[in-house]
């Protein structure tokens, strides 16, 4: 055993270097051409030389960037000396920290495409220069692959393959640098742009956090007064003076939105001044029509004032008070109160005033000494005018009481937090109160407006006109309308985080909001994945419902599908679609298909435990939607109950009965017990009407009062015709049926009565008795007593009977 042992090792020692080489990767090694190539590709050399030059002149010229560069240079040089000219940056409001912040910003992006642009043009120099390297190495292997053979080389051709690849790849060398020094210079522009951004969101960081500090002196402290010196009329002037500068830019790059705005708001008001009669029927538009000019400017400042890309601070004023001013009228328009009216101007003009004064950055000192006075005035205004308003509603607060007294409270609170100095608290309280006022709104014009709008479009003949709209039109308006009011106010939710200084912009709230999220079993599940997995599954059912709606205007009546198949197609497509969406949207979610492999067993396990009726229900019904044993306006029989099918879903059924109430079955009830369906293949039935007659009537005229009656009936049928039948001998009359067929079933409660009224009066035309029900009752034993207390006294001279 030893010996085979050693002798094992030993074979795998013998076998181990041969393994190791076999399992060594192969380099392939380049294979050069035979000697009658070298002259052709030596000549290809040189003219690719020639274009790789062209080529290399070209992407390594640099006059275009140079007057980008000197251009974005200058821009940055003005921004310095605009935020140098200012001030220390620890003495800006937010206001005009988050104005220079944008500019910065876009200097900061028109930075970074020259900077990308010239990388890229290096890029392709250096591609160049790899590319001919490859060359350099192949054309020298090549020569050094035919030294050892005797054989007559072409040296020459070898020598000017070399010069020209050589000649290229120093021009790329020296092409190169000048890019690569531009690109230097770019990037020190760059670093002091960001260095300037960086500067900037520290204090915007550092007011963020000072809201809840005291950040200047109270009122009692002399410090404060001391601060009203020259200097103050000094910086006012410098705000003043940065507000009226303009970008000379500003109109070349930007000038089409106000024109557009202009175009749209004149538009507009000649749209409403010619369509002001139609637009009046829209309850939405009622006020609109009054205030034409009010309408187009509101909706071109709204719609399009997002387009600006950092607008120069004295055209974003003019565009809020063009905002501000154009809503309080519109607004007023629609309030009936004169208080809420005088309260609505009143907040336009403070909005504007305090916009203005913020934009002009007002010394800290003035600007608080605005905010108290404007706080007494308001607090005393606030509170008459509630105590009036609440006075004219006979002493009951409305909603308007209660906000003139909030407001009063905010009031309030601003102003001791600027007695007591934190100035930051006492400014956002005021700014952000006012303006979100104006948010909301700005938020419910926009909704009113949208909303006329979509009924306008709905009222259209163009639309009117089509079938979908004529019979799904108001539906469709309800759908549009719930998504407009939920972008608005989603919208408007994320202003208002701006608005409070939670956020710079509102695309910094949405960017920050959609990475919100938290680690699921080992996966993050965010709100970006929650939004777009609700997005999806939404579309799958607004789809779901459009092409229910299309197939129900345009193929169903062209095929002449009854209504429980359009029903059963309609059903089958709504869950496929809404199954489709849902699997997508838990796909986009992160959650892994496989995964329902697992819940399908839990599923399975809970089927197993509590489930069955449900599961039974489930299958019944899509029984229900193929086999079709009942469909939707089938007349049924369930339970002794008549009803008519109104719903069939995939749990239940719901049938409503003939007193208009609804029973509640579930499908497996339909499934596996007896069911009448009057209406399954033909509404075609069979109308029975039992009648008696006293013995000894003449039963060929019965008989033919019945076929007489069931004939002259218009709702009867002659295919099969109707039926009288002599049935039986009855305990106390001859028993007949007249039998008719009628083509609907929902008529046999009306034909039935129709008929009985007939043959009740033809058999009182032709003397035919309708006899009562008749008794014999026949005495065995009585008790002597009774009869002779209920006989009659022998002295009136009647016979006593006797008892059998």
């Amino acid at each position: 055993m030893p010996r085979l042992c050693l002798f094992v090792l030993l074979l795998f020692a013998l076998a181990g270097p041969s393994a190791a080489e076999e399992a060594k990767p192969l380099v392939s090694e380049p294979v050069y051409p035979g000697l009658a190539e070298i002259v052709p590709r030596a000549s290809m050399v040189t003219e690719d030389a020639g274009r790789a030059a062209a080529r290399i002149t070209g992407v390594a010229d640099t006059s275009a960037f140079d007057g980008q560069l000197k251009e974005a240079r200058q821009r940055q040089e003005e921004l310095f000396q605009r935020v140098a000219a200012l001030g220390p940056l620890e003495g800006w409001n937010v206001d005009r920290l988050l104005e220079f912040r944008g500019l910065v910003a876009e200097q900061r992006l028109a930075i970074k495409k020259l900077l990308d642009a010239i990388s890229t043009r290096i890029s392709e120099v250096d591609g160049i220069r790899r590319e001919w390297n490859r060359k350099w190495d192949f054309w020298m292997g090549w020569e050094e692959s035919l030294q050892g053979q005797q054989l007559k080389i072409p040296k020459e051709s070898f020598r000017e393959a070399r010069k020209d690849i050589d000649g290229i790849l120093k021009k790329a060398a020296i092409l190169a640098a000048p890019l690569v020094a531009l690109q230097k210079d770019v990037t020190s522009l760059q670093e002091k742009n960001l260095d300037l951004l960086e500067r900037i969101d520290g204090h915007l960081k550092i007011l963020r956090q000072e809201i809840f500090k005291k950040t200047a002196p109270s009122f009692g402290n002399p410090e404060y007064y001391r601060q009203y010196g020259e200097g103050l009329w000094e910086e006012v002037k410098s705000g003043v003076a940065e507000v009226q500068h303009v970008r000379p830019d500003f109109v070349s790059s930007q000038g089409w939105v106000a024109i557009l705005q202009g175009v749209v708001a004149l538009a507009l008001v000649g749209f409403i001044l010619v369509k002001r009669r139609q637009a009046a029927e829209s309850k939405e538009w009622e006020f609109i029509t009054l205030h034409p000019w009010a309408t187009g400017v509101f909706v071109a400042v709204s719609a399009f004032g997002p387009f600006y890309t950092n607008p120069p601070t004295l055209w974003r004023l003019l565009l809020w008070i063009f905002a501000a001013l154009s809503a309080a009228v519109l607004i007023s328009g629609l309030l009936k109160n004169p208080r809420k009216i005088v309260m609505v101007r009143l907040l336009a003009f403070l909005f504007v005033l305090s916009l203005a004064l913020k934009i002009i950055a007002l010394p800290q000192p003035l600007y608080r000494l605005y905010l108290v006075l404007l706080s007494l005035a308001g607090i005393f205004l606030l509170l008459v005018m509630a105590k009036r308003n609440l006075a004219a509603h006979k002493g009951k607060s409305d909603g308007f009481t209660l906000a003139l007294r909030f407001g009063a409270m905010i009031l309030g609170g601003s102003l001791l937090a600027q007695f007591g100095g934190y100035s930051n608290l006492a400014a956002r309280l005021f700014e952000s109160s006012i303006n979100s006022v104006f948010l909301g709104l700005f938020a419910a014009m926009a909704i009113r407006l949208g909303r006329g709008g979509i009924d306008y479009l709905m009222s259209m003949a163009l639309l009117r006109g089509r079938r979908f709209f004529r019979r799904h039109g108001s539906e469709f308006a309800d759908r549009l309308k719930r998504a407009f009011q939920v972008f608005v106010v989603a919208y408007a939710l994320l202003y208002l985080l701006e608005v409070w200084g939670i956020y710079d912009t509102v695309g910094q709230a949405w960017t920050d909001l959609l990475d919100l999220g938290f680690t699921l079993g080992g996966t993050f599940v965010s709100v970006q994945m929650v939004l777009l997995a609700g997005f999806v599954f939404y579309l799958s059912v607004v789809f779901s419902w459009l092409l229910s709606a299309f197939l129900d205007t345009n193929i169903f009546p062209a095929k002449g599908y009854d209504r429980g198949v359009r029903d059963a197609i309609k059903k089958l497509l709504h869950y496929a679609l809404l199954l489709l969406g849902f699997l997508l949207a838990m796909s986009l979610a992160g959650v892994e298909l496989k995964t329902f492999a697992f819940l399908a067993g839990a599923l399975g396990i809970g089927i197993g435990f509590g489930l069955q009726d449900v599961v039974n229900n489930f299958v019944s019904g899509i029984i229900l939607l193929f086999e079709r044993p009942i469909k939707v306006g089938d007349l049924v029989v369930i339970d002794a109950e008549w009803g008519t099918v109104r719903k069939i879903g995939l749990r239940s059924t719901v049938i409503e009965t003939l007193d208009q109430s609804e029973i509640i079955v579930p499908n497996s009830m339909l499934i596996s017990e007896k069911v009448t369906n009057w209406t399954l293949s033909t509404k075609m039935a069979r109308v029975v009407i039992p009648v008696g007659v006293a013995y000894g009537s003449d039963v060929s005229l019965v008989l033919g009062i019945l076929s007489e009656v069931g004939n002259a009936h218009p709702a009867a049928t002659q295919d099969p015709p109707p039926s009288p039948i002599f049935t039986r001998f009855g305990e106390s009359s001859l028993d007949f049926e007249l039998r008719v067929w009628i083509a609907d079933i929902s008529a046999r409660l009306r034909v039935t009565s129709e008929l009985n009224q007939e043959i009740d009066r033809r058999f009182r035309e032709a003397g035919v008795e309708i006899p009562f029900p008749q008794r014999d009752l026949h005495l065995r034993s009585v008790d002597p007593a009774v009869l002779v207390r209920s006989s009659p006294s022998p002295q009136e001279g009647e016979a006593e009977e006797t008892p059998e």
